[in-house]
């Protein structure tokens, strides 16, 4: 059975959520790596969220938040950067 397609919107709300995470990432001056060794996540997995082609699931969103230092609604403010 083929993958159903991806609506538009969430395809972008992945893509932005991708970005913030790697943007919040790069101001804790950390790498893909830290990032992953304080999240418990590997780093491919890391990459793969940041680059649009992953979506975490909310329980992951807060892990994410809590290695990053961050409330979980900060992954979701994109749109003020």
């Amino acid at each position: 059975m083929p993958a159903s397609p991806v609506h538009p919107q969430l395809a972008e709300n992945r893509a932005q959520f991708g970005h913030r995470l790697a943007a919040l990432r790069l101001t804790a001056d950390w790498t893909q790596e830290q990032l992953a060794e304080a999240s418990g996540f590997d780093r491919k997995t890391i990459n793969r969220i940041e680059n649009g082609r992953h979506s975490p699931s909310l329980d992951r969103v807060f892990v994410l938040a809590i290695a990053l230092g961050v409330e979980p609604e900060e992954l979701f403010r994109w749109n003020q950067d």
